[in-house]
């Protein structure tokens, strides 16, 4: 009572405690699970060697730290030529959420998914399935079959397996970045990111 900034004190430990316990936890969840970010089929950008370093990003098209991200990802991609981006559809916020992540999905199946995921990241409001065939539209893709393909199970079936993946690394939220062995939730700049992919190229020797 004589000094509550002790209390405080106090709150503050056990909150920074909490936080660097849930980190190491995800931490441990990341490495025993890591090989199945290899076995995901999701769409990737960049470099195909075998030696090439992995940066991975779950992400959602309403979540507006993974629009900031995407000025950031893109400069990654063009002046980063030994990377492998991969894209990981987490749609956790709404239904458009899921619907523009289908979408997404279908135009990776004619070879424009980057394009197409760009666009979204741009767009503002909701995505509706008008907008989602307008961009297709714009890009040049096949609209008919960009509508059949986001109705398919297949892509159902990515989709759940992208969450059940995102459970087991532990990540509960968007935007989540995986680059080399460090996992890192919420957005980062591309300072840091380039920091963490020249870290992960140093440990390939």
């Amino acid at each position: 009572m004589e000094d509550p900034g002790i209390i405080m004190e106090a709150l503050q430990k056990h909150r920074l405690e909490q936080q660097q316990e849930q980190q190491r936890q995800a931490q441990e969840r990341f490495e025993a699970n890591k090989d199945k970010l290899t076995q995901a089929k999701a769409p990737t950008v960049g470099s195909d060697a075998d030696d090439a370093i992995l940066v991975v990003e779950f992400f959602d098209y309403n979540c507006g730290f993974c629009k900031r991200a995407i000025g950031d990802v893109t400069r990654v991609i063009e002046e980063n030529d030994d990377v492998r981006f991969v894209f990981i559809e987490l749609p956790i916020l709404s239904e458009s959420s899921r619907q523009a992540a289908r979408y997404a999905l279908a135009a990776e199946r004619q070879g424009k998914y980057f394009e197409y995921h760009s666009e979204l990241m741009k767009l503002t409001g909701q995505k509706t399935e008008e907008i989602l065939q307008k961009v297709g539209e714009d890009l040049g893709l096949d609209v008919e079959q960009l509508k059949k393909d986001a109705e398919s199970q297949e892509i159902s079936s990515e989709l759940q397996e992208n969450k059940e993946l995102a459970a087991a690394l532990g990540i509960s939220g968007t935007p989540a970045f995986i680059i080399g062995d460090d996992l890192s939730p919420g957005y980062i700049p591309y300072e840091q990111m380039k920091a963490k992919i020249d870290q992960a190229r140093d440990n390939q020797g």
